[in-house]
């Protein structure tokens, strides 16, 4: 399925349609302009054709997986196993860049078929709950911090190389900048539960390595492993935060004391707003400050407070 308003992905799942027929597989196409158009669509045929459907191909990028994912995550709770595919042809394809996944369409979808005739391989979801009650399931970073400002901007900007553009809007966002306070409250790997308070700029669970086009905030990240990572980066200073950013790029930011990296099983997080300087050289949260929105593999979900948490092996996927 793609965005039948996308050029891009029209070609790419023309192309990769001719290479699934010759593997002697039936293509259904699913097209339409609007998301909600395409969930309904997908969730349809779904419903109709689930037991003879091999199955779902997303051609395009991070979002277009990230509305595939809603869907099968649906049908998976009502006991319908499909697996997932992937054809990046989108602007932003950091799941496909983790996994390695050739921006050559007919390679990719010479991958799809390799993974239909393979041993059954799966990845960790991330399911967060909004504070307004709805709840959906991610493949990549979810973002709550800063980056959650900065990926609301960069999605502003439409005609700009996503690479280029949320670098932009990073360096938009941090003129301005201030520290959240944040309650915490997660389960790491050996289940003991935790809580505490921190100032943070960055904020991210985190299934694979990265966001924005390719900057890199979990190097190791595993989304087959059962847990997540929890990015932090406390309060820095504009420059110090120039001088962090491109060890980012290089993958290798966790040496500076401002950032932490925490796996994670399990997390709750509320926004007590940003963060004032007492004349003592303390800190305290200033009040009415308003819900930051929660970002999910580049799209926007809900409001905080949120719960994240891992769905270990929850999606079938051919790559």
């Amino acid at each position: 399925m793609h965005n039948g308003d996308s050029g891009r992905a029209r070609n790419a799942c023309e192309r990769a349609s001719g290479i699934f027929r010759a593997g002697g597989y039936t293509v259904r196409l699913v097209r339409e302009v609007t998301a909600r158009h395409l969930t309904r669509a997908l969730g349809e045929l779904l419903r109709r054709r689930a037991l003879h459907v091999a199955a779902v191909v997303a051609v395009g990028g991070d979002g277009m997986a990230h509305l595939v994912l809603q869907v099968l995550h649906r049908a998976g709770r009502q006991g319908l196993d499909v697996a997932f595919g992937l054809v990046p042809a989108g602007s932003g394809n950091d799941l496909a860049r983790f996994h390695g996944l050739a921006a050559d369409v007919e390679r990719a979808a010479g991958r799809v078929l390799r993974g239909l005739e393979s041993p059954a391989l799966t990845m960790d979801l991330l399911r967060v709950s909004c504070a307004d009650g709805t709840e959906h399931v991610c493949a990549t970073t979810v973002c709550l911090g800063l980056d959650a400002d900065v990926n609301a901007r960069a999605n502003s900007w439409s005609r700009i190389r996503v690479s280029a553009k949320y670098a932009a809007a990073l360096a938009v966002e941090a003129v301005g900048m201030r520290a959240r306070r944040y309650s915490l409250s997660w389960t790491g790997r050996d289940a003991t539960p935790r809580s505490r308070e921190r100032a943070a700029t960055f904020l991210t669970v985190a299934n694979t390595s990265s966001y924005g086009g390719g900057l890199t905030i979990v190097p190791r990240a595993d989304p087959r492993d059962g847990s997540a990572e929890l990015f932090a980066v406390a309060e820095v200073s504009l420059p110090r935060l120039a001088r962090l950013l491109p060890h980012l790029l290089l993958g290798d930011h966790e040496r500076f004391p401002e950032v932490d990296v925490l796996p994670i099983t399990a997390l709750t997080v509320s926004d007590r707003g940003p963060v004032r300087r007492r004349r003592s050289g303390g800190h305290a949260a200033e009040p009415g400050s308003g819900a930051r929105v929660v970002h999910g593999d580049g799209e926007a979900l809900g409001p905080l407070p949120v719960s994240v948490t891992v769905l270990p092996a929850a999606l079938r996927v051919l790559f």
